[in-house]
């Protein structure tokens, strides 16, 4: 028996407002590790956190510490992300930057209520609820487990990216091709047989994920 584990991306914008210095903190610590990754050549998230948290930890002391972690993933992602861009000749930046508006989120920063449809979220000021508006679409990923997070906030709206992921059993090939594409507003898979069009009413009009 063939298995494999299966990663989707789902959104939720959130009903209600969560503190703005939550995300300008994390952007500042964010931009902190940068420099810092960037003149040390640092990309290991092990060495930038043992060099890093200590100092953090102390100077944002109100913040949750779990953020500190997810900061020093950010940054070193998206500086080994830079480093690559700069060998092709595309980044024209001397150095990496953070400008979204995003927050990266861990099991111990956030949770999710499938029944009451509402998260609850770690701020500095203790953890608030938000309710999660939600479509049939995302009824499907009630049994499905929780990985990581992004907060986003665009304009007046804030969104709650969360990545889903399951256990599935492949099914041994019978020669027959399937294809399957993926796009933002609807899912369609065909067959010689038949073609299936499933709408996830998604609106989104850019990736909210954190790009460099």
């Amino acid at each position: 028996m063939l298995l494999e584990t299966v990663k989707l991306t789902a959104g939720f914008k959130l009903d209600g407002p969560l503190p703005e210095s939550l995300f300008s903190m994390y952007r500042e610590i964010v931009n902190y590790l940068l420099d810092y990754a960037w003149a040390k050549k640092i990309t290991s998230f092990k060495k930038l956190k043992e060099e890093k948290y200590n100092e953090l930890r102390m100077k944002y002391q109100s913040l949750p510490s779990h953020y500190i972690y997810t900061a020093c993933q950010m940054a070193c992602s998206i500086y080994k992300s830079f480093r690559k861009l700069k060998r092709r000749g595309v980044a024209k930046a001397e150095k990496p930057f953070f400008k979204k508006q995003a927050v990266m989120l861990d099991d111990h920063l956030f949770s999710v209520d499938f029944e009451n449809w509402e998260t609850s979220i770690a701020t500095e000021s203790g953890r608030i609820k938000l309710k999660l508006l939600h479509g049939t679409y995302h009824k499907k990923f009630k049994d499905v487990r929780i990985g990581q997070a992004w907060l986003v906030k665009r304009e007046n709206s804030l969104y709650l990216k969360i990545v889903f992921s399951k256990i599935v059993e492949l099914l041994e090939p019978n020669d027959k091709a399937i294809a399957v594409d993926i796009n933002e507003n609807n899912i369609v898979s065909g067959s010689e047989k038949n073609i299936t069009n499933i709408k996830t009413r998604e609106s989104y009009k850019d990736n909210l994920l954190p790009k460099t």
